[in-house]
């Protein structure tokens, strides 16, 4: 009996687990639902991870967007991410959040004369605190909220009155986010947009004496475009355009009878210039102007954007070479390593120690490079790569992913002064060391805890001191150097009593150029010695130069009288030796 009971409760416990581990699903098959979403203030939107039972939900800041249980409630203007773990796992998607979404049931009323009005339905989504509306022009038309104002969900009313004839164009905008949050609708009164419309159009809207040689321009918000405009009489060919806020127009250069004129994109809208003849104004001919505002994040512009995507944005200026320069526009929050790619990958040119997301190409053919996984949740996951030289400096890629990722590590050495952001009992150790590739003294950094371990820190600077060759060659330095004895030698000589010290290569070392190095530190030019200038000869004390040619150079030695046979011999078996034909 007690063997059935066990062996039932065997197979009961077997069959258990097998069921419990079915239950569980694998956090590895979790996926969220969108890695990307906007919300606009005091709005929700719902996010959710299929292939997970358990989730737990969290933001990088509640101050802007909270989230529970899926469930994502826009808070302030700015951007952040939202986590969902499962198991192991855990997902993001990062959330934008935006004060609020304007729109119109039209973008551009026509009115006849002063007097007509227009009723315009504004859709408001999201904040209607200080929600404004005014003219930029209320000589032409005015606007004003219908009475009673009440709104009817998100939508408001607006009445919009011309004035006089002209274009004006109103705007409404929330008064904490004007330049962020609005929507412009452009007024035009009249007929024709002109003072002078009162001629008779059927003989003055065209003209064979003035004749552009496009009948319109469309040009980018942050770009221009040229125009080119025939006239019999240039002289008194004159322009105006109508709406200087949306595109501006500047005379160029002249060819013959052809006049060249920029036209430069403000901002987004139409408008119209006027070319007209100054002694008969009767005489003109009008070419419409779209501006678009087609700006893209990430994109090169050969000229600097007038305009942003918004109030946060940057621009970063690209140098190609030493005259050419383009401009990027990238969101407050962008990710380095993605602009450094497309800039690198639209330029074909690569950067030592800069961070990319895609492998970058070689510079020259020993290159390499390092990966590593980044930890700044500010970025999109995935791996980065930094190129590096053969011989790269382990200091300066320390830096470039502390920096990318901005976490400093401690007892580790950097370039750069380190954050210490990470806890207020952090320290931070310097110490000086001369830079290879300039020759110049550079400071090294290194974080520290609070109860550091000093003879780890001093071990550290030591290594960093010696470990790598930091010297220049021909360079006068006053301790002796750290060289790599099977290339290189120290020469030494002394200066006032003090030892002084230079590195050359032990194999094809420059003879003129060491002595001219030390001959520059001490001042003094030593007798039977080879130099590139010419001592001056103290004749008083029987000094004399000898100069000779070898190849392309010229030789000085500086002789004493009288003149000896084998320091002579000795000396150009020297110059032999030092300069192999053709030098």
């Amino acid at each position: 009996m007690k063997k059935t009971f066990k062996s039932l409760l065997s197979i009961f416990l077997a069959v258990f687990m097998v069921v419990s581990l079915m239950a569980v699903p694998s956090s590895a098959a979790a996926k969220l639902s969108k890695t990307s979403v906007t919300v606009t203030k005091g709005y929700q939107t719902t996010l959710t991870v299929s292939g997970a039972s358990s989730v737990t939900w969290s933001t990088g800041d509640k101050s802007i967007a909270t989230v529970s249980k899926g469930k994502v409630v826009g808070k302030a203007p700015g951007t952040t991410y939202v986590y969902a773990k499962a198991g192991g796992t855990t997902l993001k998607c990062k959330v934008t959040v935006v004060a609020a979404k304007i729109t119109a049931s039209s973008s551009e009323v026509d009115l006849d004369a002063a007097g007509d009005s227009q009723i315009v339905t504004l859709t408001v989504k999201g904040s209607h605190s200080g929600l404004t509306v005014g003219s930029t022009n209320k000589s032409v038309a005015s606007a004003s909220w219908v009475k009673p104002v009440e709104w009817n969900g998100d939508k408001i009313k607006v009445k919009i009155t011309a004035k006089g004839k002209g274009t004006a164009r109103i705007k409404v905008y929330l008064k904490k986010y004007p330049s962020t949050c609005y929507k412009y609708i452009d007024v035009n009164v009249g007929d024709s947009l002109y003072e002078d419309d009162d001629t008779d159009t059927s003989t003055t809207s065209t003209n064979a004496n003035i004749v552009p040689l496009s009948q319109s321009v469309s040009v980018n918000a942050s770009a221009t475009a040229t125009l080119q405009v025939y006239s019999t009489d240039l002289k008194n060919l004159n322009f105006s355009v109508n709406n200087s806020r949306i595109a501006t127009v500047t005379a160029g250069t002249t060819s013959g009878n052809y006049k060249n004129f920029t036209v430069k994109g403000i901002s987004a809208g139409t408008t119209t210039v006027r070319f007209y003849d100054k002694t008969n104004t009767k005489k003109y001919v009008d070419v419409p102007i779209t501006v678009t505002n087609d700006l893209k994040y990430y994109e090169l512009y050969p000229t600097r954007p007038t305009s942003l995507l918004a109030s946060t944005d940057k621009i970063i200026t690209v140098a190609a070479n030493t005259y050419t320069s383009y401009y990027m526009l990238v969101p407050v929050n962008y990710d380095p390593a993605y602009a450094n790619t497309i800039i690198a990958q639209k330029l074909n040119k690569y950067s030592y120690y800069d961070v990319y997301t895609t492998l970058p190409s070689r510079i020259a053919a020993n290159d390499t490079y390092k990966e590593f996984t980044h930890s700044n949740y500010s970025y999109n996951y995935g791996a980065r790569y930094v190129l590096l030289p053969a011989n790269y400096d382990k200091v300066k890629l320390n830096t470039a992913i502390a920096k990318y990722n901005n976490i400093y590590e401690y007892y580790t050495v950097y370039s750069e002064r380190p954050s210490t952001s990470q806890s207020t009992w952090d320290d931070v150790k310097s110490w000086n060391v001369i830079d290879a590739s300039t020759g110049k003294t550079v400071t090294r950094y290194m974080l520290v805890p609070y109860n550091y371990d000093q003879d780890r820190i001093d071990k550290i600077i030591a290594d960093d001191k010696g470990a790598s060759n930091m010297y220049n060659y021909y360079t006068i330095y006053n301790t002796y150097p750290t060289v790599n004895a099977q290339t290189d030698d120290v020469v030494m000589y002394t200066k006032s009593g003090a030892w002084r010290y230079m590195v050359v290569p032990k194999k094809s070392a420059d003879i003129l150029k060491r002595n001219e190095a030390i001959k520059n530190d001490t001042g003094v030019y030593e007798p039977y010695v080879m130099y590139e200038t010419s001592p001056t000869a103290n004749t008083a004390n029987g000094e004399y130069v000898l100069a000779a040619g070898y190849g392309t150079k010229t030789v000085y030695v500086l002789c004493n009288y009288p003149q000896d046979s084998t320091q002579h011999q000795l000396a150009w078996a020297n110059i032999s030796t030092a300069l192999p034909r053709g030098n």
